[in-house]
């Protein structure tokens, strides 16, 4: 049989993430590194680096102002990996979550 192989593009697991932390009701919206309000469709505020299998994300964001960040982060961080590793099938190795801003 010959060698084959599967490739996901980083812009695929992006996509997943920014679908996935936007669905949540508490989050209010992306940040670029700029600390500048993107669109809910746009792809700043989502880092993403895929090395051996493993994924490695970053996210810039807005929250609700009244929720628990620390609980809404760890949401977060769980509701991210379990979509990438049931999508995807990669493993998750860290979702780092960075609180720009609150919002009502």
């Amino acid at each position: 049989m010959a060698r084959s192989s599967v490739t996901i593009s980083p812009d695929v697991v992006r996509t997943i993430v920014r679908n996935t932390v936007l669905a949540m009701p508490s989050v209010r919206g992306l940040v670029d590194h700029t600390r500048a309000l993107r669109p809910r469709d746009s792809y700043k505020g989502v880092e993403v680096s895929v090395d051996n299998d493993e994924v490695r994300v970053k996210l810039h964001l807005t929250a609700a102002q009244d929720v628990s960040l620390v609980e809404l982060g760890r949401a977060i961080q769980s509701e991210v990996q379990q979509a990438v590793q049931e999508i995807i099938g990669l493993r998750v190795s860290a979702v780092d979550v960075y609180f720009e801003d609150v919002t009502a």
